[in-house]
């Protein structure tokens, strides 16, 4: 996926879950000093860190992570 797609459609989950980007693209020193993986996602603007206005519930969780899914979006929870 393309950066632009990606951030394309991480745009679109953020509209629809009230969501904002806390963290993207990272320096590798950046990366190093929040203990993120040599190769992460982030390192490349392909990785995006979200917080919610309004926790997910289990439910809003699934819908969240399917809707991720069908958009190419690999959701991985910390």
């Amino acid at each position: 996926m393309s950066r632009a797609a990606f951030l394309e459609n991480v745009y679109i989950l953020g509209l629809k879950y009230n969501a904002s980007v806390t963290s993207w693209f990272r320096s590798d020193a950046h990366n190093t000093a929040v203990g993120g993986v040599a190769h992460s996602a982030h390192r490349f603007g392909l990785g995006v860190d979200l917080v919610f206005d309004t926790p997910l519930t289990p439910t809003g969780n699934a819908a969240f992570v399917e809707d991720a899914r069908r958009l190419g979006v690999k959701v991985i929870v910390e």
